[in-house]
């Protein structure tokens, strides 16, 4: 086992002192914006201790100024296992005062020209410690994990003479922050947030340290063994045997299509000076037109997604959204269109929503939304329905259960489902006594109705990706890279690539890819998904032809591989490589849009 210490404001292992940031202050927040540190803590007691888990120093907090009986401890254990080390926050009494967050612990520094920071913000970037412009200034929703923010709840750095990884063990009640300014420092820290008000629970930040010479492909591996241990991951294989039609989705392109739009006055998007635009049908049987005519042209593989279809239009209405749109075809159309992606050997799922609670939803009732602690209702009026609550997650698997089985009654084939931004936004709250929610009630809710789905064998899919889903989550909408990244990597397709599918836009100008790369070099890299284009014509539609046969021959090799391998190839990362884990390897020219695909019985 490693030799790891704990050193005067910092820890040692493998000959590297990893040193707190010294302008840094642990510290709680309060919401009227009060800032108070731990050392304002006028009884600060500091003792050792030693058990059957390891040993380690712990501190004691107490009598602060105004703060009532605000009682807190940190402890820092030092594994007597693998070395590992988890810096702990309990709180015996809240004290006074409505909380926040609570910052801790100090972020590391690794400053040094050759460091770098590995970021889990969405696909994933690489930040070099001196990186010249300012990065991560504001992440999705605030930095709170489980969301778009942090597609896996860790983060590292990298030197020259060792690397570790911090890994958030609650994930779901915290936040985090990457502060770099232009040329640098990075610092990188938890933010622990209340659990239906109070901080309820102990909170665990664990480090994993590592020798020199690792890299970020290497903390990748260990995560990705870490999760193993816990059970977390479901490969691909594993739910292809629970559901076939896994399966059949390796290898088909993704095309998303349109049905019914109506934008209500009350929303964002309304068009007050353009009211033609709030408004528009694309029926059911345009679709069967088209996927006729790509089966004719060649496409053997395709999952068609369909937006819309209800008949309150995209966005209206949910969970209330049956039954299908009448001016699309209604049942008998929906039916239909169902009945033809079958008849080509298509596959066919829908778009459906059980988050956003629209007022004017038929069964909308007040005590079905997410409620705060002080007895309020979140809402906004973003999206294309208008004035919206969210609906409590404790909930969702009811009103799924309730809407499929009428799809199903009907004849409806689906072989696969987009539950929408269950994996892309926050874990949300609700302190409703009839259905209380933690944000972890609020995760477990969601997977529920993704086994839901499996067990009916239809595949589910979401927004984006994120660690928690795991288990269940077969493929999604996308999972790009996070808009102004330093050095955007594939971190987590080197951890997950082996069990879900994700899609890739193909063109160079899409949201995601950046900026002068192309969406096909990115999906091939990544043994990705490609998307169909549901309007091009002409040479533009054979060209996303010509592309979807190169993604759809190397799906069926990669699909359900591990990503064993990232490397740059150049100085100015142009040329990149992947190998995965049955010797297919793939590498990328972003300069002049070249590639090679080279499979294992290739000479």
């Amino acid at each position: 086992m490693m030799s790891v210490s704990i050193v005067e404001n910092g820890i040692r292992a493998f000959g590297r002192t990893w040193t707190f940031a010294q302008d840094f202050a642990p510290c709680l927040v309060y919401r009227n914006g009060e800032v108070l540190p731990f050392g304002k803590a006028k009884d600060i007691r500091t003792a050792p201790f030693h058990n059957g888990l390891g040993h380690g120093v712990r501190v004691s907090y107490q009598d602060f100024e105004g703060h009532g009986d605000l009682h807190f401890e940190t402890e820092c254990l030092i594994s007597g296992t693998d070395g590992h080390v988890d810096m702990t926050l309990v709180t015996f009494f809240d004290g006074k005062g409505d909380l926040a967050e609570i910052r801790y612990p100090a972020p590391f520094t690794a400053d040094r020209e050759e460091d770098y920071a590995v970021l889990n913000t969405m696909q994933g970037q690489l930040l070099p410690a001196h990186w010249p412009e300012a990065v991560c200034e504001k992440l999705p929703f605030d930095g709170q994990m489980c969301s778009e923010a942090a597609y896996m709840p860790w983060w590292g750095e990298v030197a020259q003479d060792g690397a570790y990884m911090a890994i958030v063990q609650s994930p779901w009640d915290t936040k985090y922050t990457v502060s770099h300014p232009a040329c640098g420092p990075t610092r990188i820290y938890a933010r622990h947030l209340p659990s239906l008000g109070k901080m309820r629970y102990a909170r665990t930040v664990s480090y994993y340290f590592f020798p020199a010479g690792t890299d970020y492909v290497a903390l990748c591996k260990a995560y990705r063994r870490l999760a193993d241990e816990t059970g977390k991951p479901v490969t691909l294989r594993e739910k292809a045997a629970e559901n076939p039609n896994v399966e059949k989705l390796i290898g088909c392109c993704v095309m998303h299509v349109d049905g019914k739009t109506h934008v209500t006055k009350d929303s964002r998007y309304y068009h007050a000076d353009a009211p033609e635009k709030n408004d528009r049908l694309t029926p059911f049987s345009h679709w069967e037109e088209r996927v006729r005519m790509l089966r004719h042209l060649g496409v053997e593989q395709l999952y068609l997604h369909q937006d819309g279809w209800g008949q309150p239009g995209y966005d209206n209405q949910h969970p209330d959204y049956l039954p299908p749109c009448r001016e699309l075809g209604g049942w008998e159309g929906m039916k239909s269109l169902s009945d033809t992606m079958q008849e080509l050997g298509y596959l066919f799922g829908i778009h459906d929503q059980y988050r956003d609670y629209y007022l004017d939803a038929p069964t909308y009732d007040p005590d079905h939304a997410c409620r705060n602690p002080d007895g309020s209702i979140y809402g906004h009026s973003i999206w294309a329905g208008g004035k919206q609550n969210y609906l409590c997650a404790i909930l969702a698997p009811a009103y799924v259960k309730r809407n499929f089985e009428q799809l199903l009654d009907h004849g409806i084939s689906l072989q696969a489902t987009y539950l929408d931004v269950f994996t892309c936004n926050e874990a949300d709250e609700c302190d409703n006594p009839r259905h209380r929610m933690t944000r972890k009630d609020c995760l477990q809710a969601r997977a529920s109705c993704f086994h839901y789905l499996t067990a009916h064998k239809i595949v589910p899919s979401s927004e984006e990706v994120n660690d928690w889903a795991m288990d269940a989550q077969v493929f999604c909408h996308w999972a790009p890279y996070l808009t102004g990244s330093a050095i955007p990597v594939p971190l987590f397709n080197l951890v997950y690539h082996d069990c879900v599918m994700i899609p890739w836009k193909m063109g160079s100008d899409d949201w995601g890819i950046p900026k002068g790369t192309s969406g096909f070099l990115h999906c091939l890299l990544n043994g990705g998904m490609g998307y169909m284009s549901e309007s091009l014509e002409g040479e533009a539609l054979a060209e996303n032809i010509r592309q979807y046969r190169v993604i759809r021959e190397l799906a069926h090799h990669v699909a359900m591989e591990k990503m064993v391998s990232h490397a740059f190839l150049c100085p100015d990362r142009t040329r990149q490589e992947t190998v995965f884990s049955d010797g297919t390897r793939v590498t990328v020219n972003f300069a002049d849009s070249t590639y090679q695909i080279r499979y294992p019985e290739d000479p």
